[in-house]
Formats: C-alpha cells, structure tokens, sequence
C-alpha cells in the first residue's frame, strides 16, 4: 500500500470516528504498524492537517475537517473529472487554469487508485477534444466478448473493464455452443475468448489484450510505442513460456529432461520462474511505472496459479499481485465468476 492510500485512509478513519481514538486501535483499524501510524500523523500534520492528541487519550482531528468525505459513485466521478478536463483543456477560457491547479490539488489528494482512474479520463477528454485524427478511433458499441465465466477468457474480462468502454458479452457453454458453426466461423479452435470488434475478429487472450490497448488508446493500457520493450516482453512471456511451462508441469505432468529443454522455447518450469521473478523484484509494475495490458495479462495467470497451486507463491510473486488484485475493474469480473459458480455455470 502506497503511502499516499495510507494517508488517506487515516483521515476517512479519523472522520468517521466519534471523539478520540487511541493511537494502538487507530493503527489496527487500518492494518498498519503503530511506527507507521506515527509517520503518517506526522506527514499530515506537516502539510496543514490539524491532528490534536494528548497522551494515553488518543488523536482526533481538528474541528474544521471533521466533516464526512464526499462520497461519489464511479458515474459521478467520471462526469467530475471529465468536466475538470475539458474545462483545463480549453486554453482560450478563463477557467483552464483553476480548472488544472484543480485537477493537480485533486490528485495529489486521491489514494493511487484514483489517481489512475482521474488521469486516465484525463487522456480521454484530450483525445476526444484533439478533434478528427487521420485513423479514427474504432467504435466501442460493436464490440462483442465470447467467453466462459470459468475459463482463460476471464483475463479479457478484467481488461474490457479497464477500458471502460460498452461490451455485449456472448457466454459459451463447453462441448455445445462453443463447439457450434455460428462460433466455430468466429474461432475454429472452438475456444475462448475472442472478441469481434467491428469487422474484426482476435482470438487468444494476449493478442486480445495488446489490441484492445491500441483499439482505444485513452484508456492508456499501452505505453508509447518507443517505451514497449518491456511490455511485449512480458505479455509474451506469460502467453508463451510461462503457460507452456506451467501446461506441461502441472496439467500434464511432464518433467523436460536437459536436452528435451534445449528443443522447447519455455525450458523448464523453474527457469520461467526464476526470470519472471527476476522482473518483478522492486517493481509494480511490469512496464514502466503505469499499470497496463502486461499486467492484467501476468497478474491475471500469476493469481490464479497461486490460487489453484500451478505456480509457487514466491514473494516476489505476492508482492506483484497484491498491488493488482483489489483493482475495482478486477473485483467486478471476479463477482461475475462468482455468481456463475453459484448458478452451477
């Protein structure tokens, strides 16, 4: 947890608190040691946040900020920081610059999380006021998602709720309609997922990924096209070593002996490990310092072989998916799942 998201959960403790609350219960409300607690009380205090506290009684914040937070729903903040930032990128209007000193003071203030979420729309609103480009974005109300709820087509899930854009989902059952002319004229493997988007059809859940990054730019799942080193990489390193390596262990179990190792491009499981965690030591992120495309792809093959025991739970691999999983985009497609299960899907 950034210290930002920390700081910002102690104050929303704080107000929803009645009176005092002594340091040792305000620091297990928030999961925090009490070391940091007292870092965090002082980061506030240094920037103007008033904090009373007196001695084995507790803190409490100072009458003026004791008021509840605003509370928005995700439609509300959207339409906040969409107007902000068209208002900001209307250069000629006397409000572009309290409209961008806004944004910067907003910002600053949100958890990490929508931070992300307030840039993100951010780059949305310039797209869309930058007027008519040479390639027109594609539209989004043609996109069709073929999927399973308990299949790999999940990771396309969670990446179509990062994009943010409409989708009409197709569900498949195994051995039926997936295996139908309609579906196997969209995939002939009579997999998912896939997606048509348009007259455009991809099938496999990497290349579906990489797609939809570039199909709607403005939800920045892509870095620019000179900082994609690591991002094909490790895309491509998941949907090929990795998945073949674990595929072979786990499903089938083979155990490659050195020379069968030197014929296949994943090597050996323990290999593939040890480079993917040598990717993520010290790192958010897999490319650069943005979530994207590579993320939902890795995270979502790393959480799941923890979950189910295919891949190892190494430190490096919890640290990685523990700063992904409580993404609100994730969470709706694991609810989905969820309710599927408890439909018998």
């Amino acid at each position: 947890m950034s210290r930002k998201t920390r700081l910002h959960d102690l104050l929303q403790v704080m107000r929803q608190h009645d009176g005092r609350i002594g340091g040792p219960d305000l620091a297990e409300a928030l999961g925090i040691s009490l070391r940091s607690l007292y870092q965090d009380i002082a980061v506030l205090r240094a920037v103007g946040v008033e904090i009373a506290s007196e001695p084995g009684v507790g803190y409490v914040l100072a009458p003026g900020i004791t008021l509840p937070p605003l509370s928005l729903t995700e439609a509300q903040f959207d339409a906040l920081a969409l107007g902000l930032s068209r208002v900001r990128g209307d250069a000629t209007g006397p409000l572009a610059s309290p409209a961008a000193e806004l944004l910067e003071r907003v910002s600053e203030a949100l958890p990490e999380e929508l931070g992300e979420r307030l840039a993100r729309i951010g780059r949305q609103a310039e797209a869309q006021d930058a007027g008519p480009r040479a390639t027109a974005e594609p539209r989004s109300d043609d996109l069709i998602f073929y999927t399973n709820p308990l299949s790999r087509a999940g990771i396309v899930h969670w990446m179509l709720e990062e994009i943010g854009v409409p989708y009409r989902t197709v569900t498949l059952e195994y051995g039926t309609t997936m295996k139908a002319p309609d579906y196997l004229a969209i995939n002939p493997m009579g997999k998912v997922p896939a997606i048509r988007h348009g007259d455009t059809v991809v099938t496999e859940a990497a290349a579906i990924c990489a797609y939809l990054a570039d199909a709607f730019p403005g939800a920045g799942l892509a870095p620019p096209p000179e900082a994609r080193g690591d991002y094909y990489r490790w895309l491509f390193f998941a949907a090929g070593p990795l998945e073949a390596a674990v595929s072979l262990h786990d499903h089938l179990g083979l155990q490659p002996s050195a020379e069968q190792q030197m014929r296949i491009g994943c090597g050996s499981l323990a290999a593939v490990l040890d480079t993917l965690a040598g990717a993520l030591d010290g790192r958010r992120y897999l490319a650069g310092e943005a979530f994207s495309a590579a993320d939902v792809y890795v995270g979502a093959h790393l959480g799941w072989g923890m979950q189910f025991g295919s891949i190892p739970r190494r430190p490096e691999f919890e640290a990685y998916w523990a700063g992904l999983q409580d993404r609100p985009a994730r969470l709706r497609c694991a609810a989905f799942v969820d309710q599927a299960m408890a439909q018998g899907a």
